[in-house]
């Protein structure tokens, strides 16, 4: 079949007339197509928020060198070449990468049995690589024939088996696609090929984005329908570029959700990639994530998470409001790895007990918990309880709530549990003496109308309490709080150069008991012999910083122990003793309050 190229000039021109119309128009006009925008949104959010969990797959021609390439990957440290980033990182030309498809027959590929297998997950949606960076396509593509079924041998257009796979058993399904980064073509940016396509001046971003990548995003569109179209690396993308794209997309299948590196504060929602925030978010977010170390196969990787970390992620994510997308990398042949099948079974296990608590439900009104996390819906709360409390009493805090009902998720009857108040604000639910799940019991909360709350933390006798750099207060002209990124997986307080600049956690007691304080940080070699001082009723630590060699490496250290009253608010303040010139003080993640005795014991 010949295949010809889309033209989209007239579809850019268009875009540019649009865009200079919405900035001519007037400020209450602004703010209606705004509300409207955003009721739109809405709309197609709203299976992707019931959803909450789903499948990501990156599958290419990557998987057939699983990370290695003549040795070179033996170089880095640790090694390998990024898997699917192995054409940027072996500096592969492009004649001899595309001499991979000629050994790409993944003959057991079965779409059937990947969609049973992210169902039995508890999984709502798969998102899967249609074009990666390295810029081959895994669909019959009419724009190149740079794709699986005009290149390789397989033949076959693996993406729509997996549709019509999805479509006959329920499951959503949508495509990453990388539109900005595209190292076989010559005028992509970005991270690009430098090594065919040297020469910067000659590249014309443009011709790329109107030749290839409108035209096969465009394809997706009308033959695939897709639920999710999952962009990426958009960094060297104009306004208008953006534009294009949403454009595109809203005018050929309104119903497809966008992901927030379509670029330009564009998009549905937004991706932090391999870290889950620190903090609740009020916008839309999918936390995108591995199941071992890399996204595309490496055959060398087993450093595979456990049921237990996911569950916990998932639950972690959700409580805060957000998606989880899980990662798989299939080999060559077309089938996962056996490890992640059988953590995907495992995590489907927990699913089909408690997938009541995670789909549909929103983000915790709750103050955060020590023994847990929750979540919410309606008259309802799901408190997932990871450390199971002593004797079987499980206290939640700042429930003001008037309560109808208390029981055990997993428990098929839902006998009622015996609750008691404790104060105003708190809550003793009894509960069994040992969890009925050992990743995450769920005991759910029935109420009446909308949860009223004490937001001040709880802290209890018998379970280690968490003070993080988010719930902290900041006095001063120049500490801040450094969110965490894909670069620097933990939050922190940093930029902490002045003496007077001091911060402060608030929260309660339930009654008194003796703490270690943990305080949690990095320091680079600068930051070594920098003091503190822990003050916290009535009571004083004083502390000397460590290095940790690096300020993405952070450690944990004891720094004494206090005892706290109870029940009573405390205050627990951090301020600089000595500072080693202009240097910040340290990059302080958590306090942490451990218990030196379990209650009972």
């Amino acid at each position: 079949m010949k295949r010809g190229r889309i033209d989209v000039l007239a579809l850019a021109s268009a875009t540019c007339l649009l865009s200079s119309a919405v900035m001519a128009a007037e400020m209450h006009d602004i703010a209606s197509v705004d509300e409207q925008a955003q009721r739109q949104r809405d709309q197609r959010l709203a299976w992707w928020k019931e959803a909450r969990f789903g499948l990501f797959i990156h599958w290419g021609l990557y998987a057939i060198p699983a990370n290695e390439w003549k040795g070179l990957e033996k170089k880095n440290k640790p090694p390998g070449l990024g898997a699917e980033w192995v054409m940027y990182k072996a500096r592969i030309p492009v004649a001899e990468y595309e001499l991979l498809a000629r050994d790409f027959n993944p003959v057991r590929f079965s779409a059937d049995e990947w969609v049973d297998i992210a169902r039995d997950a508890g999984m709502k949606y798969i998102v899967i690589t249609a074009k990666h960076c390295d810029g081959f396509a895994m669909y019959a593509s009419r724009v190149t024939p740079y794709n699986i079924v005009d290149a390789t041998p397989f033949k076959r257009g693996p993406l729509m088996e997996l549709k019509q796979a999805c479509d006959g058993k329920g499951m959503r399904l949508g495509y990453y696609y990388s539109h900005s980064w595209d190292w076989h073509e010559p005028d992509a940016l970005g991270y690009d090929n430098n090594w065919d396509f040297p020469d910067r001046s000659k590249k014309d971003i443009n011709r790329y984005l109107r030749g290839k990548s409108l035209p096969q995003v465009e394809e997706l569109l009308t033959r695939y329908e897709p639920a999710v179209l999952w962009f990426d690396v958009p960094f060297d993308l104009t306004p208008e570029h953006s534009r294009w794209f949403l454009d595109l997309i809203r005018s050929k299948y309104p119903a497809c959700v966008v992901n927030s590196r379509i670029g330009n504060n564009l998009g549905d929602y937004e991706t932090p990639e391999q870290f889950i925030p620190a903090k609740k978010s009020g916008n839309a977010f999918e936390v995108c994530m591995t199941t071992n170390n890399h996204w595309g196969y490496d055959k060398n990787d087993h450093n595979w998470k456990t049921a237990k970390t996911i569950v916990h992620n998932l639950v972690d994510i959700v409580g805060k409001g957000g998606n989880y997308l899980l990662n798989v990398g299939p080999t060559a042949e077309g089938v996962f790895p056996p490890e992640a099948i059988r953590l995907l079974r495992e995590v489907g296990r927990w699913m089909k007990v408690n997938g009541e608590s995670i789909y549909g439900t929103q983000a915790s009104p709750l103050a955060p918990l020590a023994w847990g996390r929750c979540t919410a819906k309606p008259e309802r709360l799901y408190l997932h309880v990871f450390d199971w409390p002593v004797g079987g009493r499980l206290i939640v805090p700042g429930i003001k709530t008037r309560i109808v009902k208390a029981y055990l998720l997993a428990d098929p009857k839902h006998q009622a549990l015996k609750f008691e108040p404790i104060g105003p604000d708190d809550l003793a639910v009894q509960v069994p003496d040992r969890p009925l799940d050992p990743i995450d019991t769920v005991v759910v909360i029935e109420h009446r109308g909308s949860v009223e709350t004490n937001p001040t933390p709880l802290v209890l006798p018998d379970v280690e309490f968490v003070l993080p750099a988010n719930m902290a207060a900041l006095h001063g002209t120049r500490v801040t709080y450094v969110p965490n990124h894909y670069s620097l997986p933990k939050a922190h307080i940093g930029t902490w150069t002045e003496s007077a600049d001091y911060v402060t956690w608030e929260f309660r007691t339930l009654s008194a008991a003796a703490y270690e304080v943990v305080a949690t940080y990095s320091a680079e070699d600068a930051q070594k012999g920098n003091a503190f001082t822990v003050e916290v009723a009535g009571q004083r630590i004083e502390a000397t910083v460590d290095s940790t060699g690096d300020k993405k490496d952070f450690q944990a250290f004891r720094l004494g122990t206090v005892m706290l009253p109870g029940p009573a608010p405390c205050t627990l303040t951090i301020r600089p003793k000595t500072l080693n010139g202009k240097t910040s003080l340290v990059n302080l993640h958590a306090i942490s309050l451990k218990p030196t005795k379990k209650q009972g014991a």
